[in-house]
């Protein structure tokens, strides 16, 4: 009975490690059959003895590698560290390292390889091989790394700054940054903030930086100045978006040194809102200006007045004295004025030698007494080249809100107390009254002989070409009206125009003036002349309030010429009102012709027409050319209207050119188009015919 026992219990123990022999054997077979790794054994030589179906991911079948030797599919360069640590297997040190081999196609596959010994009763008699394919892994690397060189290398050599901002610290700055600051890297990473940037944007700074770190803000975008190492000041964008870097939130963004932008929209804002000569505010800002009072007039409870005042007699000057002496005591006269106003104030030169004092917050007291010493002031003589010269001012004063409520209203009624003063002598001041809404005795009287010139055709157009300054040749002409009086002879456009204007009979002459134009360029091409572009200049009342295009359209079919040799000049303040401007221009434009802006740089100078409106041409005003050879900042707005018109694919014409250094400056400066006197004086027909001929001979 005992031995029965310890046999059972022997064959239960038996039984019981050949279950566990077997799990074990399970265990082994389905590690090294469903392993996704490759497992492979070899023999102490190199030789396969068996292999997992893992192996067909490079090609193989077990059958096609059993028995044969691993070093034929290893790449050369890697044979020597292969059998390397194959031999310190058989040593019995495990190893695990990276190598390439070739697969079924011959293409080559990255692997890592670890080689374990096979031991029996202490005896190392074979090798374990566990493959991963790492092909993919190291092209990712490979990838990354010549990614990361790439754009490293697009950093390092960008032509804007970039920066991570981490931990209130700057941890990475490039090249450019540290070029544009003076700083190197290592003095910028020890650097705070507060140092660098200017003192009244570090509020804003870390406001923007606080919105990005706290998700209030995925991207911001704003101008910053800062600190040189120098100590001057640049202003720049700094573009700035959170990332993960290291592990932690930062800010990474780029920098762009806008420092000359700005001082070029500046000096184009100021060009915009500023006369060149006197350096005032022009009417534009005037405009403005007063526009604010009124909103800011507390349901017009407060008071301000307007004087606007021009110089007696000063056409007189520049004619018997040049332009240049009527420059400096315009210039002068600015000067004076300064003396008269409080910083609140404002004066403007409003147009030629017309001026305007905005007094804010003022009643009709102070306005009697800016007058008045306005008066006294410009009663002592200018002294110019030993010569005393005497000019004096009327001026008329309305005020807000007694005398309207808006630009228009006061600078009307302004200029009518104005012409009232005129009337009186001259030299004096004059309120608004309601007296003066009928017009003066001189505007009547010149609006019934304008009415009467035009019944009686005494107007006639004078034809001022237009030349290539490299070649010499005729490109074109412009057009410019003159009213021959039977009594007064030939009366400016500067007495005329304005009351033209004002009485609406510039709309019937503007015509008259566009149909002679093309009556007379037709006749030229009949009769043999070159084909020239003819310009006309457009009042801002014609091109408004008149049925613009289809005058031009009634003009053309009757006088039979092709569209593309007429031109319409308008002046920059006719696209103030850019919506109805761009309505006509298109028209104007859908017909044929050409258009270009007039007396460019002096008016509105507003870039968004230029990019919206369908402009040929730019025409520089005589102003800037007239001392272009010794102004410096003449010769810097020359140039910018230049290259600001090649840019945009625009041509540009110089008016007002009197000498050969103009025209040898313009030229320099790629300006071929220009006219003036250095060229020729506006001409009759049978003179311009002349001179067409002549050049013509000539050329």
């Amino acid at each position: 009975m005992i031995t029965f026992l310890i046999t059972a219990k022997f064959f239960r123990k038996v039984s019981r490690q050949s279950e566990q022999l077997q799990r074990n054997e399970q265990y082994y077979k389905s590690l090294f059959e469903h392993n996704p790794d490759i497992i492979i054994t070899f023999d102490l030589d190199g030789n396969f003895l068996n292999a997992n179906k893992a192996v067909s991911v490079f090609g193989y079948t077990v059958e096609e590698l059993i028995h044969r030797s691993f070093v034929p599919l290893l790449v050369p360069e890697d044979v020597e560290q292969t059998m390397y640590h194959f031999r310190k297997a058989i040593s019995g040190v495990v190893s695990t390292y990276e190598c390439a081999i070739f697969d079924k196609e011959g293409n080559q596959k990255e692997i890592q390889a670890t080689n374990i010994p096979i031991y029996e009763k202490n005896k190392i008699i074979g090798i374990y091989g566990i493959i991963k394919d790492i092909t993919e892994h190291k092209n990712a690397q490979k990838n990354l790394m010549e990614a990361e060189a790439k754009y490293r290398s697009l950093v390092e050599n960008s032509l804007v700054g970039v920066y991570i901002f981490q931990n209130d610290k700057l941890v990475y700055v490039n090249p450019r940054i540290c070029e544009m600051t003076g700083y190197s890297e290592q003095e910028f990473l020890t650097l705070n903030l507060s140092e660098i940037i200017f003192s009244e944007d570090l509020p804003v700074m870390t406001a923007n930086l606080m919105k990005l770190m706290t998700n209030e803000e995925s991207t911001i975008t704003f101008p910053y100045r800062i600190i040189r190492k120098d100590k001057s000041v640049l202003t720049l964008e700094v573009y700035g978006s959170t990332i993960e870097y290291h592990g932690k939130t930062a800010i990474i963004g780029t920098v762009i040194d806008v420092t000359e932008r700005l001082k070029t929209e500046n000096m184009i804002k100021h060009m915009a809102y500023h006369d060149q000569l006197t350096g005032l505010p022009n009417r534009y800002l005037l405009m403005e200006k007063l526009d604010d009072l009124v909103k800011n007039s507390n349901g017009y409870q407060e008071n301000f007045a307007l004087l606007f005042f021009d110089l007696d007699r000063f056409k007189a000057v520049n004619d018997s004295f040049g332009h240049e002496t009527g420059d400096k005591i315009l210039i002068e006269v600015a000067n004076k004025l300064k003396g008269f106003v409080s910083e609140n104030d404002i004066i403007s030169r409003y147009g030629g030698d017309e001026f305007t004092i905005l007094l804010s917050n003022s009643n009709g007291q102070r306005a009697r007494e800016v007058a008045q010493s306005i008066l006294k002031s410009l009663s002592y003589p200018f002294n110019h080249s030993h010569k005393e010269i005497f000019v004096t001012p009327s001026i008329g004063i309305s005020i807000f809100p007694e005398h309207g409520e808006t630009f228009d209203m006061l600078i009307k009624k302004a200029d009518l107390a104005m012409y009232f003063a005129k009337s009186l002598g001259k030299n004096n001041y004059q309120f608004y009254t309601d007296d003066l809404k009928e017009k003066t005795h001189h505007e009547l009287e010149l609006e019934s002989h304008l009415r009467k010139a035009l019944e009686r055709n005494e107007f006639l157009l004078y034809y001022q070409p237009q030349i290539n300054i490299e070649t010499g040749q005729l490109i074109g002409a412009e057009a410019l009206i003159r009213w021959n009086h039977p009594e007064k002879g030939l009366v400016s456009p500067a007495d005329f125009i304005p009351v033209a204007e004002e009485t609406g009979l510039i709309i019937p002459i503007g015509e008259w003036a566009i149909r002679t134009a093309c009556q007379q360029n037709k006749q030229w091409q009949e009769d043999g002349l070159p084909p020239i572009t003819v310009a006309v200049n457009i009042s801002a009342r014609q091109f408004f309030q008149s049925n613009l295009p289809d005058i031009v359209r009634r003009v053309l079919l009757g006088t039979k010429l092709e569209p593309k040799y007429l031109e319409i000049e308008i002046t920059e303040s006719m696209t103030m009102d850019v919506e109805s401007a761009i309505a006509t221009l298109m028209e104007l434009k859908k017909i044929g012709v050409r258009i270009s802006i007039d007396d460019f740089g002096t008016g509105y100078s507003s870039l968004n027409y230029l990019k919206r409106f369908p402009i040929d041409k730019l025409k520089i005003d005589q102003s800037f050319i007239r001392e272009c050879t010794s102004d410096v900042n003449d010769q810097t707005i020359i140039k910018t209207i230049i290259l600001m018109a090649h840019l945009l694919k625009l041509q540009v014409i110089a008016e007002g050119v009197e000498t050969k250094e103009q025209a040898d400056f313009l030229l320099k400066h790629r300006c071929i188009e220009a006219q003036g006197y250095y060229f020729s004086k506006p001409l009759p027909v049978d003179e311009f015919e002349v001179n067409v001929n002549r050049r013509m001979t000539t050329n």
